[in-house]
């Protein structure tokens, strides 16, 4: 109760510094054919440099020339993403303001607690992309080849293994989860973000972790890091020497999505062309393919309005099941 109070106080602060984005009706414009006529303001959720900014500024870039109008990247950052949220999501419904987020801080939040709404808060325009996918890595010279023997490890002597985690987030849900449908028993330290819990481990601070493959794949290359395999729930084409963790264990994957919202209200009209203009950049586009590949390991891939709710609903439902291990 004191964190979503808290999250209050501070979104409310940030709603007199950007009072264009909070607490009007903001009508949805005259007529939707129109849209949009002058520059769109995309919100991301987390800091410039990770993942969720490099894809949602790449996004971006491209969708000017798809609507013919300026989308204007600004950062409004904070407790894994739910400052933003909060903020916006009954913000103006003109189209104007959209917000670039992850499903782990969307869908992930509610579940933690740290949010006491998710993706029903917004009208969901488009999953339009997937993290390369956590991968649960070890230092190369651990006695653990696979992640079933870092799982029996844990079992045969509980609380020994420590495991890096950022509390509240994906990762931290992924370790809940191999606790109670895996039975893993690991020491849960909390390490901080990706680049964060690499450094833990690569110090000797932390004995397994899930990262990004994009922040592992170096040191996997040159031997300093074994991937024991990612929290995808399918293994990438991409990367199809590392396993999904959920071919051992069948409920233990933790996608990540990057996802476009609107505020509730916004035309449907409106959502369903700005849909439209992801879904042309995502498939038709040769540097969005390029630059997705290199930095997802993923193909491009994109969901209408419809298939994102209902993706999102599944991931919320599947988080939802461990909430009372999760606040």
């Amino acid at each position: 109760m004191k964190m979503k109070k808290w999250l209050s106080m501070i979104a409310l602060g940030t709603c007199m510094a950007f009072a264009a984005g909070c607490g009007s009706d903001g009508g949805a414009t005259k007529d939707a054919s129109t849209y949009p006529d002058k520059p769109i303001n995309l919100v991301i959720t987390h800091a410039a440099g990770g993942d969720t900014d490099y894809n949602a500024r790449l996004l971006a870039r491209l969708l000017e020339k798809e609507l013919g109008q300026p989308v204007v990247p600004n950062n409004v950052t904070g407790a894994n993403g739910s400052i933003a949220l909060e903020q916006y999501k009954d913000g103006d419904k003109d189209g104007y303001t959209i917000i670039a987020t992850n499903s782990a801080a969307l869908v992930g939040n509610k579940a933690t607690g740290l949010s006491d709404f998710s993706f029903e808060a917004f009208e969901p325009v488009a999953i339009y992309g997937k993290q390369a996918g956590e991968n649960i890595v070890v230092r190369a010279d651990a006695p653990y080849k696979t992640l079933e023997d870092l799982v029996n490890a844990s079992k045969a002597a509980p609380g020994t293994i420590k495991y890096g985690v950022s509390m509240g987030g994906g990762v931290y849900i992924a370790s809940i989860i191999m606790d109670k449908e895996v039975g893993a028993k690991f020491n849960v330290v909390d390490t901080g973000d990706a680049s964060n819990r690499l450094t833990a481990l690569l110090g000797g601070h932390v004995d397994a972790t899930s990262i990004p493959y994009s922040a592992a794949k170096e040191y996997i290359e040159s031997g300093q890091l074994r991937s024991l395999g990612t929290l995808l729930s399918e293994r990438s084409k991409l990367l199809p020497d590392i396993p999904s963790a959920s071919e051992t264990y069948k409920n233990l994957s933790v996608d990540t999505y990057y996802v476009v919202l609107a505020p509730k209200g916004t035309d449907p009209a409106i959502v369903e062309k700005l849909n439209a203009a992801i879904q042309k950049v995502v498939k038709e586009n040769p540097e969005y393919k390029t630059e997705v590949e290199k930095m997802n390991f993923q193909a491009p891939w994109v969901l209408s309005v419809d298939e994102t709710k209902a993706e999102l609903q599944k991931q919320l439902d599947h988080f939802m099941a461990f909430e009372q291990y999760l606040k």
